[in-house]
């Protein structure tokens, strides 16, 4: 299993709150297009995704109090249909691989999303993950994000 912190075919943003408004409330999104994120990987030389990889996806800062998150499949994967993934924390602070999807199939549309009952403290510079775990997608595309409020200051 690796654990890819590039960007390769995606943005995951900054690892601070947005600077507009108070602030407190935080939303984070990132689009997933994984024939993107092929090829960039490809046009990069960097390695090829397999299952039991994890892809960074969105920098979370020290100090974010995480109420929701979740990752929608927004296009169907059409050759590894088996394909499914878990988003959540592979490390760190906290460990909770699968907080906001568990198992989730890449060959059906649909929103996983999460509310939790008792939020996560981030307590140290994390990011939101997702675990490849059966066969790595070749097309499917994710729409993956958090909400969360910043309880620093």
């Amino acid at each position: 299993m690796a654990t890819y912190t590039d960007t390769y075919g995606f943005n995951k943003g900054s690892l601070a709150h947005p600077a507009y408004g108070n602030h407190r409330v935080v939303f984070a999104s990132v689009v997933l297009d994984f024939a993107k994120i092929i090829a960039a990987r490809s046009a990069a030389s960097a390695t090829a995704l397999a299952a039991a990889d994890v892809l960074q996806v969105l920098q979370i800062p020290a100090g974010t109090l995480l109420l929701q998150g979740g990752l929608e499949v927004t296009t169907v994967e059409s050759t590894n249909t088996t394909a499914t993934f878990d988003l959540g924390f592979t490390g760190g602070s906290p460990a909770a691989a699968n907080v906001f999807g568990n198992d989730v199939v890449s060959n059906a549309t649909g929103i996983t999303a999460t509310g939790l009952a008792a939020p996560l403290i981030v307590t140290a510079d994390d990011t939101l993950d997702l675990l490849i775990n059966t066969a790595a997608p070749t097309d499917a595309v994710l729409y993956v994000w958090y909400v969360g409020m910043n309880v620093n200051d």
